[in-house]
């Protein structure tokens, strides 16, 4: 089924399921250890104190976020990323390797592993610091050996670009994903220190080489200046090779394509416990249906499906099917 065919009143239901077949997928990004303070509603002063309700420590990082979504859905992802040789690095290998990731593309690093802290508002939002550490030591020869073995990976997403080192050369891995015959997929993320005209223009260089860019609301209005999402998405469409996609939180996502094709897919209403990840849980769906060719709108809806799923439960990436299910099953299923 051609991914990017459309069909007026598809039935989501019959075409959102779990598969029997795995797919290999490449993730290339971070992964650290995520440290999250709950239900702080006002950031306190500097000099003072806040006490919050509960905490968690727990695997982090849009790649390993991502992968793991992946890998609980059904699908083989390949992580190459690269943690800190101490007892958190341990850690997420171990639990990498045990929720059925491929690690053959996970490097060490003098470096300690990243960490990022994470406060979160009763709403689920949330704001982070972060240390990056080994974020920083993937390079473009760690990312080519791997991905240059990978022959039977049908995508290859590049996501948490602003927290990796330049040495990873991002256009070049782009570009060698395309030449291994894999569909290209890109999430920037955030920029630490914010959006000024050199992280744009970075940002536009790449797209040539991206068949579908994965932002935020925000994050592609902050790097068009566009005045509402739909803009922004008709701008940055035109540089991908196939188009874009923008994650709305509880309004769903929108594809525009590069040939001014239009999609909507609309999102799921739920009790937000922990946005902490809600991204990349989409990004996992969306990969899983565009693994098996499924149209767009489906990708897209399985995407909102997941991420609703993942924000709903409040305790990390581990999502079910039956989840998945009760959301498609208690909303109108045609996209």
């Amino acid at each position: 089924m051609d991914n990017e065919s459309h069909e007026e009143g598809i039935e989501v239901g019959h075409i959102i399921k779990a598969s029997k077949e795995r797919y290999t997928t490449a993730i290339v990004g971070n992964a650290n250890i995520d440290m999250l303070m709950k239900s702080m509603d006002e950031l306190p002063q500097w000099g003072t104190e806040a006490v919050v309700e509960s905490y968690e420590e727990r695997a982090g990082g849009c790649a390993c976020n991502s992968a793991l979504v992946l890998a609980a859905l059904g699908d083989e992802p390949h992580i190459v990323a690269a943690v800190g040789n101490d007892h958190h690095g341990d850690a997420l290998e171990k639990l990498l390797v045990s929720s059925g990731i491929g690690t053959g593309g996970l490097t060490r690093s003098g470096l300690g592993t990243g960490m990022s802290l994470s406060l979160n508002r009763m709403d689920g939002e949330r704001l982070f610091v972060t240390y990056p550490g080994a974020m920083y030591a993937t390079s473009y020869s760690d990312a080519s050996s791997y991905i240059g073995q990978m022959n039977n990976s049908k995508a290859m997403l590049l996501t948490g670009y602003f927290l990796l080192s330049p040495a990873l050369e991002a256009k070049k891995v782009l570009q060698l994903a395309s030449q291994r015959g894999m569909t290209t997929l890109f999430d920037t993320g955030w920029p630490p220190s914010g959006w000024n005209e050199e992280k744009r223009r970075s940002i536009l260089e790449l797209l040539p080489d991206v068949d579908y860019f994965l932002p935020n609301e925000l994050e592609a209005l902050s790097l068009t200046g566009a005045s509402n999402y739909k803009q922004a998405a008709r701008e940055l469409a035109a540089y991908c090779r196939k188009g874009i996609v923008i994650k709305c939180g509880g309004e769903g996502s929108i594809f525009v394509g590069n040939d001014g094709q239009e999609l909507q897919a609309s999102g799921f209403q739920v009790e937000v416990r922990d946005t902490v990840g809600a991204g990349d849980s989409f990004n996992a769906g969306f990969l899983y249906g565009l693994n098996r060719d499924w149209p767009l709108e489906a990708c897209m809806k399985l995407g909102n499906a997941v991420a609703a799923a993942v924000i709903s439960r409040g305790d990390g990436f581990q999502v079910k099917w039956e989840s998945i299910d009760a959301l498609l099953e208690g909303q109108n299923t045609k996209i």
